[in-house]
């Protein structure tokens, strides 16, 4: 299942890079989402940085169906590779969120890319559930856990935006 969200920042590429790369971002983003532990660590590659995030998330709202596979906590690591910027200030980083235990994955990519005279941040990711006749209904039935984790990195995204903007 195709999961796409973006949202758009008054600061810059290399300020919210910066921020994407800050373990105390990572950590507010956790909070924001809801979870229940979490860790992060942030390294430098040839290209730019590999962060990696680890929480323990509730299942939330999602019906039984779903419940019965992930069961009340999600073990979550989420992984961006980021690449090099580019002249205008873009990063592309390569997204991959594995669920411990689980058949369930969701790989693709997170960019920042100039817009204006700020900033377009975004997800474009494949939600799968490997489990054979209901893994497209798994996927569809727990997309809106995933969806409720990125807007929580869109609220956080917006609070350190915010300060940012009021010299914070």
């Amino acid at each position: 299942m195709k999961i796409e969200l973006s949202w758009s920042l008054k600061s810059t590429p290399e300020q919210v890079y910066e921020d994407a790369i800050d373990t105390d971002y990572q950590d507010d983003k956790c909070r924001a989402a809801g979870a229940l532990e979490f860790s992060s660590r942030v390294e430098p590659t040839a290209e730019g940085h590999k962060v990696v995030v680890q929480r323990l998330m509730p299942s939330g709202s999602v019906p039984e169906l779903v419940k019965k596979v992930v069961g009340n906590k999600v073990d979550v690591t989420e992984t961006i590779d980021w690449g090099p910027a580019q002249a205008d200030g873009s990063r592309t980083g390569q997204l991959d969120v594995a669920m411990k235990g689980q058949p369930i994955t969701m790989k693709g990519i997170t960019y920042i890319r100039p817009e204006g005279g700020g900033t377009r941040v975004g997800v474009e990711a494949d939600l799968k559930a490997k489990i054979p006749v209901v893994g497209g209904k798994i996927e569809k039935l727990g997309s809106p856990e995933i969806i409720k984790a990125i807007e929580a990195e869109e609220r956080t995204a917006h609070e350190w935006d915010d300060r940012r903007q009021a010299g914070g």
